[in-house]
């Protein structure tokens, strides 16, 4: 159980700093690109630039092509998982990604993975851990 108590912990800290890292970048782009943040202007999103710029070199596109494989990897494991495990609304996890960020939405699912793992091996008393 404290290995579990851990993994949760540690997912959890990186759920909040998939949040506001990425989103940190995403107030500088909203101001760089209409020149201060507001909710119109993050309302008014201007995606083709943003294309544009994840895609400006080949270092950015390293990156944008490694973080788009990796959370399609994850969106595969998100569905098959949370239909194993009999997850509710485990959907949202995938919706997170696009709405909010990879850095955000992977790590909150694998909470929740965690969480529902620790339930199931509570209420069964055997183990659910996949190695």
């Amino acid at each position: 159980m404290p290995g579990t108590l851990i993994r949760q912990v540690v997912y959890a800290v990186l759920t909040v700093i998939g949040f506001i890292w990425t989103n940190y970048y995403l107030v500088q782009f909203t101001i760089a690109t209409k020149g201060e943040f507001t909710a119109t202007n993050l309302l008014n999103f201007d995606l083709p630039t943003f294309i544009d710029q994840v895609y400006a070199n080949p270092a950015s596109s390293f990156i944008g092509v490694d973080v788009t494989l990796g959370a399609l990897c994850a969106i595969l494991l998100i569905a098959t998982e949370g239909q194993r495990l009999k997850m509710k609304r485990w959907g949202l996890y995938i919706a997170s990604i696009f709405l909010v960020s990879f850095g955000f939405g992977f790590p909150l699912f694998l909470f929740a993975r965690e969480r529902k793992l620790a339930e199931l091996t509570t209420a069964t008393g055997e183990s659910h851990e996949t190695t």
